[in-house]
């Protein structure tokens, strides 16, 4: 019998803990189960998880007047040891589909372009093909209306609000200590109708899963 290498008992290690990590069992968020609760605030609905090392909430809302949604989430620490969280290895699972977190600061970026996009073509003039007495003369009658300019200026400040908020509000890889806590935002990029989804997020060893529900309503300026 030939000797087992230490390389190819490097791999053999490697692909087992890889099995291991695979075949965690994820803890479910049930309705009606002792280390499962909910409630709802201003319309929003929070599901809390209990293991015996962490306590964890979330929550899923609209991100208005954008295309993403926002999965807050607070976790605490009730354990011994620190636990670490990567918030880009969270999905939110519809059958077979998979929707990814978007990069924060990617989708703060892309927030604020479209919100100037749109703010600077309704501050833009609209004209029709017909020549006017005024255009003939050299006076442009292409002109916005003091509503439409206005209805832009808001736009703007609006996308800007959201895009910044996410900057800070988005939640960061981090290690949470014994007796600390971390919240923040994951967001996710909206589809196209309400879609019932299952949240899962990998914490420590952990896996937990939470069904999550989204309107996934467009903007209205679309």
């Amino acid at each position: 019998m030939r000797p087992f290498s230490a390389l190819a008992c490097t791999l053999w290690l490697g692909i087992g803990a890889g099995l291991a990590q695979n075949s965690v069992t994820p803890v479910r968020w049930t309705a009606g189960a002792p280390n499962a609760s909910a409630e709802v605030k201003n319309d929003i609905t929070i599901e809390g998880l209990q293991t015996d090392d962490l306590h964890v909430f979330v929550s899923l809302a609209d991100v208005k007047e954008t295309e993403y949604n926002r999965v807050w989430v607070q976790l605490a620490n009730h354990g011994k040891t620190p636990i670490s969280f990567d918030p880009q290895s969270a999905l939110l699972l519809h059958g077979e589909k998979t929707v990814r977190p978007e990069v924060p600061d990617k989708a703060a970026n892309s927030i604020q372009k479209v919100g100037e996009a749109k703010s600077q073509e309704l501050s833009s003039a609209h004209c029709n093909m017909m020549m006017t007495g005024q255009q003939k003369t050299g006076t442009s009658a292409c002109q916005p209306t003091a509503a439409q300019v206005q209805m832009g200026k808001q736009i703007a400040a609006f996308s800007g609000q959201q895009a910044q908020w996410l900057r800070e509000n988005a939640l960061k890889s981090t290690t949470i200590a014994p007796g600390e806590q971390a919240q923040g935002a994951i967001v996710f990029r909206k589809e196209k109708k309400p879609t019932d989804y299952v949240f899962r997020m990998s914490v420590g060893n952990e896996v937990l899963e939470f069904p999550l529900n989204a309107q996934n309503k467009a903007p209205s300026y679309d």
